[in-house]
């Protein structure tokens, strides 16, 4: 299905019924495909929308600036025309960010947050690191710069690294680094605000590789709940759902307030 937001047409899946509702948002480089396993799971349990961000997937890729602070605004639109009231938003890496500012802007819109291996409160050492990887996605080798970036986020394990690949390669050269320009910003001078702002339930859920600071995250929203994935790179949600779908059930049954 799509929809005109702005005149930028955003595809999205939508299934299920019942009082539950989701929203499930990918990250960069990422489309629907990256949260196939969660709709078949917890469409099962109630209404699940599963967006694509504008330059990703099947939506319209403008040539324009990408921000945490857009995205947000589309998924909000959506799940309003939609009819989505008070989702559990479900965000894998910067997915979780748009997660985040959403709760932050628009404190009555969500019943709770679960954030996927999100880059919130970035370690120290990930700004060199990162400074490296936008270089080589404006560049010339940007299919190699790609595919190191997909390496590096998965274990040698990881069976959803070829997909994981392919979605990233479909994603726009211009897309893909406009939105990771923002990114960095947006963690320095958005991130503590949006945590602290945050009055819902929130479940963050780790990879192998620390991509937040969850100990200031846990000061800043004392609400929050950490959980750890086992033998599982960045791609969570692809490579272990049979993981990840029981610790959300979880979180939703002892944290989220159900409607009715």
């Amino acid at each position: 299905m799509k929809l005109a937001h702005d005149g930028i047409q955003l595809s999205f899946d939508i299934a299920g019924a019942g009082p539950l509702q989701f929203l499930f948002v990918h990250g960069l480089g990422g489309d629907r495909t990256h949260f196939a396993p969660q709709m078949e799971y917890f469409a099962r349990q109630g209404r699940a929308l599963n967006a694509e961000l504008r330059g990703h997937g099947e939506s319209d890729k403008p040539q324009q600036a990408y921000s945490i602070e857009g995205f947000a605004d589309d998924l909000v639109f959506l799940c309003n025309r939609q009819q989505i009231t008070k989702p559990i938003i479900v965000g894998q890496s910067m997915g979780g960010n748009m997660a985040l500012e959403i709760a932050a802007r628009y404190p009555d819109f969500p019943a709770g947050l679960v954030l996927l291996d999100s880059g919130v409160l970035f370690p120290a050492s990930a700004g060199t690191v990162f400074a490296g990887y936008l270089e080589g996605l404006r560049g010339a080798n940007f299919a190699d710069e790609v595919r190191k970036i997909v390496a590096d986020s998965c274990l040698p394990t990881d069976r959803c690294r070829a997909h994981v690949e392919q979605t990233f390669l479909a994603t726009p050269q211009h897309v893909l680094v406009s939105t990771f320009t923002s990114l960095f910003p947006w963690d320095v001078h958005r991130a503590r605000e949006c945590a602290q702002a945050c009055r819902v339930p929130v479940l963050y859920i780790e990879a192998a590789h620390r991509l937040a600071d969850l100990d200031r995250f846990a000061e800043l929203c004392p609400q929050l709940v950490t959980a750890k994935a086992v033998g599982s790179g960045h791609f969570l949600s692809l490579e272990v759902p049979e993981q990840i779908n029981p610790m959300i059930d979880r979180f939703i049954s002892l944290y989220v307030r159900r409607p009715g």
